[in-house]
């Protein structure tokens, strides 16, 4: 029984830890642009772009928040904008 209310205390303790992290995060708002022949390779274009410029990129120690995208038929393509809270 005692094993069980410490696992449970143990449990509870990270979960608090890891909400007041996150909650402590510093996050700021991002935009890219890209072009790709698919609206889907266009979007990534434009995810990665912030992730290059203001993520770690290729290993990132930050996260991506509220990423919103807006896309529109650009010649034999799409281009995107990308709008995404970057958050270390």
């Amino acid at each position: 029984m005692n094993t069980k209310i410490a696992a449970l205390l143990v449990s509870a303790s990270v979960a608090v830890v890891l909400f007041v992290s996150a909650a402590d995060a510093k996050c700021v708002t991002r935009h890219g642009k890209g072009w790709a022949w698919t609206e889907d390779m266009a979007k990534f274009q434009a995810w990665e772009i912030v992730s290059q410029l203001h993520g770690n990129w290729p290993l990132p120690e930050t996260t991506f928040r509220k990423e919103r995208y807006s896309c529109k038929k650009d010649g034999s393509g799409y281009t995107c904008l990308s709008t995404i809270e970057v958050c270390k």
